[in-house]
């Protein structure tokens, strides 16, 4: 009995086709990568303390982001809505809870874009492709991110840098 089933699952196992399954390696939908840089020398990255980032929905309640933590680091990945034309997000710097409290200096940056859907196979389904078509930080009163270049307006994968802040 033990054979019989064994040869069914092995049999089952030859039945999948390669496109049945969407591979990790394969890039779906990918996020909007922004790396910071030293306002100071505009050629040197530079890591960003505390670095958190949170959503808006459109009545600007904040949204968290899956699998997104506290961290000091240079860059960050993140996902634009595809059922939206535009999507804002508050980057903190110096993010930290003390006494049930959010402490940090919080910017909001604004990122407009249009929406295309790329197929990439049968497993995999399609995945949205972003143009952007505007970018902007909103004056606060830190100011911790100063300038910004859009270097990529095709957010069609996670390899490229696509908005470069100096801070």
């Amino acid at each position: 009995m033990n054979r019989i089933l064994f040869l069914g699952f092995f049999l089952l196992l030859l039945g999948c086709e390669p496109d049945d399954i969407c591979s990790q390696s394969i890039q779906t939908t990918p996020r909007l990568v922004i790396e910071f840089f030293n306002i100071e020398n505009l050629l040197d990255s530079k890591t960003v303390p505390g670095l958190f980032a949170v959503g808006l929905d459109v009545d600007g309640n904040e949204i968290p982001i899956y699998g997104e933590t506290v961290s000091s680091r240079e860059k960050i990945k993140l996902p634009l809505d595809g059922n939206r034309n535009t999507t804002e997000f508050l980057l903190y710097k110096n993010y930290n809870i003390v006494d049930g409290d959010i402490d940090g200096e919080p910017s909001l940056i604004t990122i407009n874009y249009s929406t295309q859907y790329e197929y990439v196979s049968r497993a995999c389904g399609y995945k949205n492709v972003y143009t952007i078509q505007g970018f902007d930080i909103q004056d606060d009163a830190d100011n911790w991110m100063i300038l910004f270049v859009v270097q990529s307006n095709e957010v069609n994968n996670e390899n490229t840098t696509h908005i470069e802040i100096f801070h």
